[in-house]
């Protein structure tokens, strides 16, 4: 009979543990890049879909909604542009090495790129891969150690969702805030925003297009987030939606909401489109059953 290996729940546990701790301390995506000095960044991920094999941009700064549907390509563009080493990848116009790239911005964005650095990172044969834009007004970008910004980033795709962490975060801002009033709880409708903003941009196929419209929507939450301090919360939902819980003894001026909400997103969707942004109540809930219930609902 083989012995028994009394040390393997102990090192899961360590590992856990560890990975726990990691990530409290791994920045969501959009703090890592303002830290770092980026202005207009975006990590590409690989999909399979009925119509193919693609890569999308999920998390970015600087970029709008119509420029992250924007750079979407195929997995073929990605794998015969780029070598899959983890390493810094330096396409620059003074050695007119952009041409290959003109699909995936605006003409004005386009025109004004000094140069585009890409890192391949997380996995040999399918990479993430990041893209950092730097343009002719920017200051030069200052670069880490390729090894070194591999890992941070593979730390913040692997803990950025961490669920059971957010729904502690979510339970206990919820504890606190019943205790000044019932949850009113609103949906703020991104949608026809959305939408309007992707009017002409080529996304092949509708599954496609569903991960480029989340893609935008989990951006757009990381963008109003800091509106609703705790105890209030808000979370990503589907089908351009996200779910927001507020408290307060007094009913909230819902056009007011509306009003700082779209200001905040004009990077994202655009000054007037942003205006069509609809913050909309979805009633009342006294306990946090029902509350977290609406929080995770699609």
């Amino acid at each position: 009979m083989e012995p028994i290996d009394t040390t393997q729940p102990q090192k899961r546990g360590l590992l856990q543990k560890a990975q726990s701790i990691l990530a409290d301390v791994t920045p969501p995506f959009e703090k890592w890049a303002t830290r770092s000095g980026f202005k207009r960044a975006a990590i590409l991920r690989p999909c399979t879909t009925t119509e193919g094999k693609f890569y999308y941009a999920t998390d970015s700064i600087g970029f709008s909604a119509r420029e992250m549907a924007q750079l979407v390509e195929t997995n073929d563009f990605w794998m015969h542009t780029l070598s899959r080493a983890f390493e810094w990848q330096c396409f620059s116009r003074d050695f007119n090495e952009l041409e290959t790239f003109d699909g995936l911005f605006s003409d004005d964005v386009y025109n004004a790129i000094n140069k585009l650095f890409f890192l391949p990172f997380k996995d040999k044969k399918n990479p993430l891969i990041f893209v950092l834009v730097e343009l002719d007004d920017d200051d030069d970008i200052t670069l880490a150690e390729a090894s070194e910004t591999a890992v941070t980033l593979k730390n913040i795709v692997e803990f950025k969702n961490q669920e059971r962490k957010i729904l502690a975060k979510l339970d206990t801002n919820i504890d606190k805030g019943l205790e000044i009033s019932e949850s009113r709880l609103y949906i703020l409708s991104l949608d026809a925003c959305i939408e309007q903003e992707l009017e002409g941009v080529e996304v092949p196929g509708n599954e496609l297009r569903a991960l480029v419209k989340q893609a935008i929507t989990d951006n757009a939450q990381m963008i109003v987030a800091p509106l609703f301090r705790a105890p209030n919360c808000s979370h990503s939902g589907s089908n351009g939606e996200i779910k927001v819980v507020l408290f307060a003894k007094d009913e909230e001026d819902e056009q007011l909401l509306a009003y700082h909400i779209s200001r905040t997103l004009t990077t994202l969707l655009g000054r007037e489109i942003s205006k069509n942004v609809l913050f909309l109540s979805a009633g009342l809930c006294p306990n946090k059953k029902g509350t977290i219930a609406f929080l995770r609902q699609g």
